[in-house]
Formats: C-alpha cells, sequence, structure tokens
C-alpha cells in the first residue's frame, strides 16, 4: 500500500516551470549552468541564479516558500567578456573530452569566482568613467586674477585604485587555482613554475610557452601591484593622484604610478590604467583555458580532437570563439 504524500511534498515533487524575467531584462536564454549546488543561467543582459524551495526550505516545514530567481552578475552573454571568461570554460571544461583527473565541476565553481571579480573590475572601470566627466562638468577651469583656480576632484582615487588591484590579483589567484587541477605538480613557484613545465614539456605542440612568455610579466605586475597595495613600502607602493595640474598649467587627470623594483608601472592616467588591466585578464584567462584543456584532451583509438579557433558560423554563441574538434575527411568539425 503506498504512503500518501503530503500536501507539500506534492507540490515540491510536481513538475513545473516558471519566467526568468526582470523588468531590466527580457533577453533570451544563452546557457544553463550547473555549478556545484547552485543552478545558474546566463542571458543576453546577465546572470541569474535559480533557487528551488527545497534548497530553501529542505526540512519541508513551509508550503509557501517559493522558488527565487536572483540576478547575480549584471553582464550577460551578450558582452565579450563574458563569453571568454564563463562560457568559453563552460563549453571546454567537459568531462568527455578530458582526462579523468580532471575535476571539471571544481574548476567551474573557480571560473564563477573568477566571474564575480571580473564583473566588479569592469563595474569599478565603468563607475570611475562616469565618476571622471560629472567631476569636470562645468569647470571653467580659468586662472583667476588672484591666480587661484579651482580644479574637480574625484574624490578616495587611492583607494579605488587599491580595490581593482586587490579584484584583480584575486581573479588571477583563481585561476592559478585551476592551473592546479590541470597540473596538479604546479604549485609552488607559482606563474613561474607553470613557465618552467611548459618549457621543459614538449616542443612544438602549440604555442603555449610564447603565451607565457607574454603573459607572466603581466601576472607578476598585478601580484607585485597588489603586494604594493597591503605590504607598502618606500620602495614598494602605489601612487594615485586626484586631478591635479601640470607644469604647463594644464589640468592633469587622476594618475596611478606603481613604484616597484621589479614591476614598476610610470605614471598613467587611471582610466588607461584600469582599462589595461580589465582587458588583458580577460585575453589571458580566455587562452589560458584553451591551452590548459589542449593539452590534457582524452588520449582516444578515434581520430584525435582538438581545441581549435572556431569560424563564426559554427559558434552557437558569437562571444564562444573556441571549442573541441576533429578532422573528418579533411574537414574541421565541431564536437560540442
Amino acid at each position: 500500500m503506498s504512503e500518501t504524500k503530503s500536501k507539500i511534498d506534492q507540490i515540491r515533487e510536481s513538475a513545473g516551470s516558471f519566467e526568468i524575467n526582470t523588468p531590466d531584462d527580457d533577453s533570451d536564454i544563452a546557457e544553463m549552468i550547473s555549478v556545484g549546488e547552485r543552478l545558474l543561467i546566463v542571458k543576453g543582459k546577465g546572470i541569474f541564479e535559480v533557487k528551488l524551495a527545497d534548497q530553501i526550505d529542505p526540512v519541508r516545514t513551509n508550503i509557501n516558500t517559493p522558488n527565487t530567481v536572483q540576478k547575480i552578475i549584471p553582464f550577460g552573454a551578450d558582452h565579450p567578456w563574458v563569453g571568454k571568461v564563463i562560457l568559453t570554460p563552460n563549453k571546454l571544461f567537459n568531462k568527455e573530452f578530458l582526462e579523468n583527473h580532471i575535476n571539471c565541476s571544481e574548476a567551474m565553481v573557480r571560473i564563477f569566482n573568477i566571474a564575480e571579480d571580473v564583473a566588479a573590475l569592469h563595474e569599478l572601470e565603468i563607475k570611475f568613467q562616469k565618476d571622471l566627466l560629472s567631476a569636470t562638468k562645468g569647470y571653467d577651469l580659468q586662472i583667476k586674477k588672484d591666480r587661484s583656480v579651482i580644479i574637480p576632484a574625484i574624490n578616495n582615487v587611492e583607494v579605488r585604485c587599491n580595490e581593482f588591484l586587490q579584484k584583480a590579483d584575486h581573479a588571477l589567484a583563481e585561476l592559478f587555482k585551476i592551473i592546479n587541477i590541470f597540473f596538479p605538480d604546479v604549485r609552488k613557484g607559482g606563474w613561474d613554475s607553470l613557465k618552467k613545465k611548459i618549457e621543459e614539456g614538449p616542443k612544438g605542440v602549440d604555442n603555449f610557452k610564447e603565451f607565457l612568455d607574454n603573459s607572466v610579466p603581466f601576472l607578476h605586475l598585478v601580484r607585485n601591484a597588489r603586494n604594493c597595495v597591503e605590504h607598502p613600502l618606500g620602495h614598494m607602493k602605489i601612487v594615485a593622484t586626484d586631478f591635479s595640474v601640470g607644469l604647463q598649467s594644464n589640468l592633469l587627470p587622476p594618475l596611478l604610478e606603481i613604484i616597484h623594483p621589479k614591476t614598476p608601472f610610470e605614471s598613467t592616467p587611471v582610466t588607461d590604467f584600469f582599462q589595461f588591466i580589465y582587458s588583458n585578464i580577460i585575453e589571458i584567462i580566455e587562452l589560458m583555458i584553451v591551452f590548459i584543456c589542449a593539452r590534457n584532451i582524452k588520449s582516444t583509438s578515434r581520430l584525435p580532437i582538438l581545441v581549435s579557433l572556431l569560424p563564426e558560423v559554427d559558434r552557437r554563441s558569437p562571444n564562444v570563439r573556441y571549442g573541441y574538434t576533429m578532422n573528418i575527411g579533411g574537414q574541421t568539425v565541431p564536437m560540442s
């Protein structure tokens, strides 16, 4: 004799559907991603987390507990960086193609930690640019008869730079943890350890070595800049300034300089520095994922599988440039 289910059990265990639309985002769903115990929905304009009632009320004490939908990242598949940082790893972290020792689920958890930091970097950059324009609006910058001039201020420039550098470093620290998943022997020595491993590995396989030659100096710059923020010394610090007047009586924008014996960075407009760091991090994440996946494809008796740059016509999402392919009869055929 079957046991009669309670009303709450019937509701929780019944099939159902609900819309994932918010007043500011009616874009299409591009991807559904399971990350650990989280269900994430990537739409054109944002990324949402769905929590079912059983996740909120696992003991089933409240029949009225709803399923919830919440935007967690205000950027979606329409933004190129989301394709490079989230959707490309989601496509390539595939158990079907990668070596068995690779924990794809853990790697995707790290990817979303990175994504939250990259989203924060982008928002900090956007806000700084807006505040810059707002600060200069209405200023005539004319020197008065008393030889004084009122110059604009954006305020908290150093605090903003500190936060930006800490987020950038955290994103790259998470990226290195993904490297550890793929190459468990690469730990002590950081990025130089990875570079050494690839240099000592098979030759002529790809241009991973050349990529690291170009990227590792940038990775050291970010780490050293973060150390300047958290452990400033006379020879290791950042110097951030608000608007100021130059020697030619010209208005100078907020500037950032990194003083460090190994990775100095000359005084640069903060907006240019933010863009430099942000754009390089995105490119490095995308290509690092491509290279480590390409180096860890399962050996099979079938035709060799590769990670390839996909022609635009073969891209399911325009911002996901890479995927697994196989050469069949002289033609490159996408596998995922």
